[in-house]
């Protein structure tokens, strides 16, 4: 469960779908119901998690603080891929259709940076606000505020604040929260006030995590075999299917693998 339901801009309302869909002894498996038999799970994957197929086959769950360790370590890299997949794509769309955005394609980004580029942290992006960063800055910046809020949930703790949809409140909210479904202030759309949206949001978020951690990685191989970003890609494969696809890409005689 997460932690205090707090009512948010969404107000936390809406009801759940069936659960034993993806808990219980009933739950989905990772194969269509035939093809595996529930008596080979093993009794360790009782469907308790978000996201258990009853799939594990190097019996990596058998130790519950192993398990647990992996629960928080799988979750919080598939919140970053997420983040990750969305950072990669988008500012390399934008800047394919005509915005002026300098290493839009992720595996340049960085280069622009090392060759003395600057970033317009937390810029407006009509100009308003210029306050271009090198990149030690930046770098900086981002150790100190994600550390800050790592340190916090790590530990259960925070400041007195305030934040959007929830208003102001003191440190005591942060007692008792969930380290990786904290809610409260952590949650200004409200969306664990209700226990059953909550169990079914934990299950589309890990299912989406587990597939933008695949994305990223073939974003890189992408990157590697055509020396070019994902929306490239797709771009010229939705173009011409069956002249740029996986095929025709391994296949070409003159392929300039870069990094």
């Amino acid at each position: 469960a997460g932690g205090k339901a707090t009512r948010g801009w969404l107000g936390g309302q809406g009801g759940a779908a069936d659960l034993d869909k993806w808990y219980g002894p009933d739950r989905k498996l990772f194969l269509p119901s035939g093809l595996y038999d529930r008596s080979e799970i093993p009794d360790y994957l009782n469907g308790e998690l978000a996201g258990d197929y009853g799939y594990d086959p190097l019996g990596l769950g058998k130790d519950p603080e192993t398990v647990a360790k992996y629960r928080e370590n799988e979750l919080l890299h598939a919140r970053w891929a997420m983040l990750a997949a969305a950072g990669i794509l988008i500012p390399e769309g934008l800047q394919a259709n005509g915005a002026n955005i300098k290493g839009g394609t992720w595996f340049e980004t960085g280069a622009e940076m090392l060759n003395g580029g600057t970033l317009n942290y937390f810029a407006v992006p009509w100009g308003i606000v210029s306050n271009p960063l090198p990149l030690f800055a930046v770098i900086a910046v981002e150790v100190g505020l994600m550390g800050a809020v790592e340190f916090y949930r790590r530990n259960g703790s925070g400041p007195a604040g305030y934040s959007p949809g929830i208003g102001k409140f003191d440190s005591s909210v942060f007692d008792g929260l969930d380290p990786l479904y904290p809610g409260g202030p952590f949650d200004p759309l409200g969306l664990a006030d209700d226990p059953e949206v909550l169990q079914e949001l934990k299950v589309k978020e890990i299912k989406n995590g587990r597939l933008a951690m695949v994305s990223v990685l073939g974003f890189a191989v992408q990157s590697y075999v055509t020396g070019e970003g994902p929306y490239a890609n797709w771009t010229k494969h939705v173009a011409d299917p069956f002249g740029y696809n996986l095929l025709t890409v391994l296949g070409a005689e003159e392929r300039t693998p870069t990094l």
